[in-house]
């Protein structure tokens, strides 16, 4: 059996274009983006400039949404309502309505839908959940991880104009709606879901008539009785920096990578009861124990759950688990830290 697939958003979304084609059960037959030029780069591909007349028109068995992030949430309806299985970019949703409609056109469908985190494929997260299914750490407490990256189109932010403002990323993109690639990893190696959260806003300005977030922080309550605390900044003075830590009753560990164009630009520490004190464990961002490559593995091992006809690897709310805490994380922070729920789906 053969997938007819399609994928939309096509800077990110070549890469996915690239490994569906590498899967034999995959063919790719159609990509849309609203750039032409984009699309003259797939001659062999039907190309389409709007993303429902490509569903009418191509009718596919699977889509990769990878489109600017407002698009997610109704993309991702409709191309479920239409049949598709869909594998979505973070962030996947704005808002809890959002996520609702998602996970309900999902069901409603029978259709598998995935966030397409791709850090819990990478090869430091697979060892860490190996040292913590050793037991290494003990019972894990709690966790906290920062992404910050100096996104900024003009330095000073303060010189932006009106034609800085074009992007999605400045104007639709708040820290806390993208914390999947720090929150995700962190609760898949703990098992766990966020059940409140708490937001703090930094910096907030008003630049060019955009209200800009240049730093949030959140603390996030779970299901297990663990505390995370978060902190994601894009439109500030920073150099790039993801670093992690989970703490145990046994043993901690943290995770720093200060380059994400260099796999080896990584540093992990670990301390345990039996080895006190902070040491280095050698190991990679990106390669895997299989050393198979990270986006292909992700993207083949939902391929096969549509197949199947099993669940995702992140089902519908699983993938809601990832992002939605961020995003709720976020409002909390506008309206003054205020402790919000976060829906189970």
């Amino acid at each position: 059996m053969s997938l007819r697939c399609a994928v939309a958003g096509l800077n990110r979304g070549v890469n996915f274009v690239n490994r569906l084609q590498e899967n034999a059960h995959c063919e790719v037959v159609a990509v849309c983006d609203p750039r032409p030029e984009k699309l003259a780069e797939h001659p062999d591909l039907q190309g389409f400039a709007k993303f429902d007349e490509m569903l009418e028109s191509v009718r596919p068995d699977l889509v990769a949404i990878i489109t600017p992030g407002p698009l997610h949430a109704r993309q991702s309806v409709a191309a479920l309502e239409a049949g598709a299985h869909v594998l979505c970019e973070t962030p996947n949703v704005y808002s809890a309505d959002e996520a609702r409609s998602v996970v309900e056109s999902a069901r409603r469908n029978d259709r598998r839908y995935m966030l397409a985190e791709d850090y819990i494929y990478m090869g430091w997260c697979g060892r860490l959940a190996k040292l913590i299914e050793q037991g290494m750490l003990g019972e894990i407490i709690g966790a906290m991880a920062e992404y910050t990256h100096d996104c900024r189109p003009v330095r000073p932010l303060s010189d932006a104009t009106e034609a800085h403002t074009k992007s999605w990323r400045f104007t639709d993109l708040p820290p806390l709606a993208y914390a999947s690639h720090t929150l995700g990893p962190l609760l898949q190696l703990m098992g766990d879901r966020c059940t409140t959260v708490t937001g703090i806003v930094g910096g907030r300005q008003q630049i060019a008539g955009v209200d800009v977030f240049p730093l949030e922080m959140a603390v996030l309550e779970t299901e297990g009785g663990r505390t995370i605390n978060l902190t994601n900044g894009f439109m500030l003075s920073h150099p790039f920096i993801w670093c992690a830590a989970l703490y145990g009753t046994e043993g901690s560990i943290r995770v720093i990578n200060t380059d994400y164009r260099d796999p080896q630009a990584l540093r992990v520490l670990i301390s345990t009861d039996g080895e006190p004190g902070w040491r280095d464990l050698p190991m990679e961002w990106h390669a895997r124990d299989d050393d198979r490559d990270h986006l292909q593995v992700m993207v083949d091992e939902f391929v096969q759950s549509a197949l199947d006809g099993t669940p995702a690897p992140f089902d519908e709310a699983r993938s809601m688990d990832f992002c939605l805490p961020g995003v709720l994380a976020h409002e909390s922070g506008k309206q003054g830290g205020v402790k919000l729920e976060v829906p189970l789906f």
